[in-house]
């Protein structure tokens, strides 16, 4: 049976875990070739592999200046043996998500045509061309991971009305991710296991004007739960307005061709908090400028604010920030 991209994982982590004795480690990924089993490789670097059985005599065009992958021919001898294989290569440790939906594809396209095994996987390398080059960006993890908290947030508020994406603005741009008439709310997430820092991009993004603010922070854990195309999935369900939830996608830079990319992460929400931010919260405003400080020639201001400071422990609140955003407007 084809190993999907979660079984993939554990099959390289399980390599990686034998003692090393040689170039590779290896383990099988259960996909045969007319010439041998197909394996996943851990490098003595810690790089990933997968490892598709050649020819000896096979004369292979390697491929190795790829920005995301590296394809070329890889000798392994042992005391017993000796093969030659066409190894696929993660050549940005950035893209390894990107990685295993590939593997993936091209161990099925291969268990399709066994005795096919190298045009399969040029086949899948061509069809994959313009993701591999970088003409079409795929989300971060830490971007996939702010996506999901909105995503989380946009469900509850779905659940109380059907109409909420509208109240989705972050994507377009706005100072907060959720505003509906004087009533914004912005939401932060964070994989970290310990840290209740935020990073707040320019001096609007915590600035309320006349109007109430609330900030949600939560804590995702990314070693089970539920995947970002999973949420947009709930909310196509759900919401009443489609093409709209598509645009806003779109706008936020995600696109659902890579949705077996974003499968392979997955996030499950274990901490939330939610702070009215009002004077007194740590925060940088236009408005708070003084003296001969100026907005002008300055560009991307960010800063960190410490969600354990006291006064930012001051802020904190008990209230739904869901429901206080529908209600309160």
């Amino acid at each position: 049976m084809t190993p999907d991209g979660a079984q993939l994982v554990k099959l390289w982590s399980a390599a990686a875990a034998r003692p090393v004795v040689s170039l590779f480690r290896t383990a099988t990924s259960g996909v045969d070739t007319a010439r041998g089993p197909v394996l996943i490789g851990v490098r003595d670097t810690g790089a990933r592999h997968l490892l598709l059985p050649i020819d000896p005599k096979h004369t292979l065009q390697e491929d190795v200046d790829g920005r995301a992958v590296t394809l070329r021919r890889q000798e392994l001898e042992d005391e017993t043996s000796f093969r030659v294989y066409a190894s696929l290569a993660l050549a940005d440790d950035r893209l390894s998500d990107l990685f295993t939906a590939l593997c993936v594809e091209v161990l099925t396209r291969i268990a399709a045509t066994p005795d096919r095994a190298v045009p399969a996987l040029r086949k899948t390398l061509a069809d994959w061309r313009s993701l591999l080059s970088g003409t079409r960006r795929t989300l971060t993890p830490s971007e996939l991971a702010g996506l999901y908290g909105e995503l989380t947030v946009l469900l509850a508020m779905l659940a109380r009305d059907p109409g909420a994406v509208a109240f989705w603005t972050g994507p377009f741009r706005s100072q907060q991710d959720f505003h509906r008439a004087d009533v914004a709310l912005e939401v932060k997430s964070t994989t970290s296991v310990e840290s209740r820092c935020v990073r707040i991009h320019g001096l609007g993004q915590l600035d309320g004007g006349d109007g109430r603010l609330l900030l949600t922070w939560l804590r995702l854990r990314t070693d089970r739960g539920r995947s970002v195309p999973d949420l947009a999935d709930e909310v196509l369900q759900v919401a009443d307005d489609e093409a709209a939830f598509h645009s806003a996608l779109r706008e936020f830079g995600y696109q659902s061709t890579e949705r077996e990319v974003y499968s392979r992460r997955v996030f499950e929400v274990v901490e939330q908090q939610t702070y009215e931010v009002r004077p007194g919260f740590p925060r940088l405003t236009s408005a708070g400028l003084v003296g001969d400080a100026t907005l002008a020639g300055l560009a991307n201001i960010g800063y960190d604010v410490d969600l354990d400071s006291a006064p930012a422990v001051a802020a904190r609140t008990d209230a739904d920030p869901v429901e206080t955003f529908l209600e309160q407007a």
